[in-house]
């Protein structure tokens, strides 16, 4: 049977728990504990067969057939172990009474107890002013009785439950009972008090969670904050354990200045497709006068062999949905929902997707609607020292709501050619390809149908020199790598095609290795232009790792580029492009990744990107720099350091250095313990000129019991 994959939930009234007792998913982290699970069991410890195995330094028979031992006394039969200093056995009943010091032992958990009667017939059993220990996680505690009912029903009185180390009880848990039923994976508790510091802090009446890896409905711990942008809130999830293939959580979210809104995610999973809905409502917002509305659904599956099909659905009520309930910087600059759906056909050697797309708009200029798109493309692998074949195909419809943009049919053709001769000593691969595009256009004031034909000539050619050098101790082999591209597109006037999807690949080294200059189809750029770059490499001999690589390249232009994405933008009569390097080195933990734009001509570097990163056991650190000229200047740095297995700190930092604020900031502290941890996060995060959105997070995290805390976040107006 399918099921979904999710956290191991303790589901209870108000409070998410991990583990309880036999979950083996509660390891405390080496160093921090001084005292590891129990591990007595060994070969020795359970016997092989359904026999009783009886032991001691005494035993005395009476007319009752009642054996009494003492000294030393083990009782095993099958996976039950009995350990104590006294006791009587009954042969009929197989009925034990152990007095004393009694240790009773199943693969899954220790009980010591001053007595204990224990049936090995029925395996029913009583154990007085017990502690337990589990076997399999550094779950802990005592009870006034503990019985096992049944083999799979056992009923704990006057309870406590902890993960931390015997003789510290950081976080404690106790309830009047506890009872855990195997048979259902479900477990319940009554008057149930969590102590932390001894300090008593949650209390409920009854709970229920989960045995092991099921899942259980029930509400999951609630979340409480105060922000100037909602007021004091508070969020109650609830968990829906609908089928193994479905469940859901709904959760509302109560703010103060704002109303009450209530957010839903419901997962679905069969044999061939999974999914996801997520959709959050408020009847009205008070700061808007007006409802809030967000609907989400994502599905994936494959219903046969080869086939694959794909669906994405968005909405929100209103532009600022996004901006006001989400954390996340990339979010809230979000300019547009997709709204899409896809079918694909897989086979050896040839690929058909069939696509809609439609888009709901938040901000900027609204893209073109396909309704549909269908490709067909060749997927043939390519052959060294042979003639290579492919061909792509596309038909699409663009509509657009707007009754002022051209819309209409493009179909588009591209067959091609390539034979690569490639060796040891360098490559040299001459392509040649013919693009056909035929256009059927509506509400258009020139012509309906327009059509365009254009072939691609290219030629990529290299050389590869080695040599073995050596430095530091170490051995390697150097490369010299030099490289001609040459493409050649004739002209082809252009303007009377409609943009649909075309836009200007953003420039770079490898870039300028490609047949074309622009995305799309709409415009195919006439080229005569020669890149050339020579690359070298040094590469360990002992473990084949690059560790350093560098290259530098440039285009020449032997004609002007006349074919524009619009009639209005001018001709690019440059006769060579800016100068490209790239360089990246990985010394020891260190890397170290950069790439500049040069401009020859004003002799300033036009974009440059840089990234510093460093990364042992303990400390992992990552600067970076990007640099466009006129538009954009960044620094970024973030860092993880482990400065002891108890303490940790981590901290990212994004700041606009061309318009002088932080994008994004966050620090956090962690302090981790044997049983529990603590940390403390600040964040700060850029909205627009006038809004900046600051949190301060503390979370208190019960090792084996869960995670909670309160958070603190106001809006900062600047």
């Amino acid at each position: 049977m399918i099921k979904i994959s999710t956290k191991n939930y303790f589901i209870t009234t108000g409070l998410i728990f991990t583990s309880l007792l036999l979950s083996p998913t509660v390891i405390a982290e080496a160093g921090l504990c001084k005292v590891q699970p129990a591990s007595i069991i060994n070969k020795d410890t359970f016997s092989k067969d359904d026999k009783i195995h009886l032991q001691s330094n005494k035993v005395e028979l009476d007319e009752n057939n009642v054996s009494r031992f003492t000294g030393n006394v083990v009782i095993q039969q099958k996976n039950k172990r009995i350990e104590t200093e006294q006791a009587e056995y009954e042969k009929q009943t197989e009925e034990v009474n152990a007095q004393g010091s009694v240790n009773f032992i199943t693969p899954g958990i220790k009980i010591t107890s001053q007595s204990a009667n224990i049936n090995l017939k029925t395996e029913q059993a009583v154990l007085q002013n017990a502690q337990y220990q589990s076997l399999t996680s550094r779950a802990r505690g005592e009870a006034s009785s503990i019985e096992v009912k049944s083999p799979n029903v056992t009923e704990l009185n006057d309870a406590t439950y902890t993960t931390c180390d015997p003789g510290n009880s950081d976080w404690l848990l106790s309830a009047d009972s506890i009872t855990l039923n195997n048979e259902n994976h479900q477990g319940s508790a009554k008057h149930v008090v969590l102590r932390f510091k001894d300090v008593p802090f949650f209390y409920f009446p009854y709970l229920r969670f989960p045995l092991g890896e099921d899942r259980l409905s029930g509400f999951l711990f609630p979340t409480i904050g105060v922000s100037e942008q909602h007021g004091t809130e508070i969020k109650i999830p609830y968990y829906w354990n609908i089928h193994p293939q479905m469940d859901a959580t709904i959760t509302p979210w109560n703010m103060t200045k704002r109303g009450l809104m209530l957010q839903t995610e419901f997962r679905y999973l069969t044999e061939n497709s999974n999914g996801i809905l997520t959709a959050d409502y408020l009847d009205n917002d008070k700061l808007v006068n007006d409802s809030r509305e967000r609907w989400h659904w994502k599905h994936t599956s494959q219903p046969a062999l080869g086939w694959q099909s794909k669906a994405e659905y968005n909405y929100v009520a209103d532009v600022d949905h996004l901006t006001d309930f989400s954390d996340n910087i990339t979010s809230t600059s979000t300019t547009y929902l997709i709204r899409s759906g896809d079918i694909a056909y897989n086979s050896q050697n040839w690929l058909l997707n069939i696509k809609v797309e439609d888009h709901q708009i938040l901000s900027g200029a609204e893209p073109y609607q396909r309704l549909p798109q269908i490709t067909f493309n060749s997927r043939y692998a390519a052959k060294d020292n042979a003639l290579n074949y492919a061909l792509e195909t596309e038909a699409v419809y663009f509509d657009h709501t707007s009754n002022a943009k051209v819309i209409g049919q493009r179909l588009h053709l591209k067959p091609r050619i390539s034979y690569p001769i490639k060796s040891a000593a360098g490559f040299f691969e001459p392509k040649l390809a013919v693009e056909h595009t035929q256009y059927n256009l509506e509400q258009t004031t020139g012509p309906t149908e327009l059509s365009r034909t254009v072939p691609t000539f290219s030629l990529n050619s290299g050389l590869f020199f080695d040599r073995d050098t050596s430095f530091f101790n170490s051995d390697y082999i150097q490369t010299l790598e030099p490289q001609l591209f040459y493409v050649y597109v004739p002209y082809k006037d252009q303007t009377a095609l409609p943009l649909f999807d075309t836009s200007v690949y953003a420039f770079n080294i490898n870039q300028s290795f490609a047949d074309y200059r622009f995305n799309g189809k709409d415009r195919i750029g006439d080229d005569n232009r020669l890149t050339t770059a020579l690359a070298t490499r040094f590469i360990n001999q002992e473990n084949g790792k690059e560790v350093f690589m560098a290259r530098i390249g440039q285009i020449y232009y032997f004609k002007d580029r006349r074919v524009q994405l619009n009639a209005s933008d001018p001709i690019e009569i440059a006769d060579r492009s800016h100068i490209i390097a790239e360089l990246k080195t990985a010394p020891g933990n260190w890397t170290l990744a950069s790439q500049v734009e040069w401009d020859p001509e004003l002799k300033e570097t036009a974009v440059s990107s840089s990234r510093l990163g460093y990364q042992d056991k303990k400390f992992n650190l990552d600067l970076a720099y990007r640099f466009q000229r006129d538009s954009l200047e960044t620094r970024e740095m973030k860092f993880n350091w482990e400065l002891s297995p108890r303490w940790k700190f981590n901290a990212s930092h994004l700041y606009d250095i061309r318009n002088e604020h932080i994008l994004e900031n966050l620090f956090a502290i962690n302090y981790e313990s044997c049983c529990w941890g603590l940390q403390l996060t600040t964040k700060e995060r850029y909205i627009d000129s006038t809004q900046t959105d600051r949190g301060i997070y503390l979370e208190l995290t019960l090792k084996g019991l869960g995670g909670f805390g309160l958070e603190r976040q106001y809006l900062h107006q600047q």
